[in-house]
C-alpha cells in the first residue's frame, strides 16, 4: 500500500515538473510574465 502511494506521488511530481518545463520553454512563460509586469507598471503610472 505504501509503495502505491509513493509511486502515485512520484508520478504527480514528475507530471508537474514536466508541465512547468513545457510552459516555460514552449509557451514563453518568462516572456509573458515580463510583458504582464510592464503592462501593470504602465497602468499604474497612467493612473497616477
Amino acid at each position: 500500500m505504501r509503495e502505491k502511494i509513493l509511486g502515485v506521488l512520484m508520478v504527480l511530481f514528475v507530471l508537474c515538473f514536466a508541465a512547468i518545463i513545457i510552459e516555460e520553454t514552449f509557451l514563453g512563460g518568462r516572456k509573458r510574465r515580463r510583458l504582464e509586469k510592464e503592462a501593470r507598471r504602465r497602468r499604474q503610472s497612467d493612473g497616477e
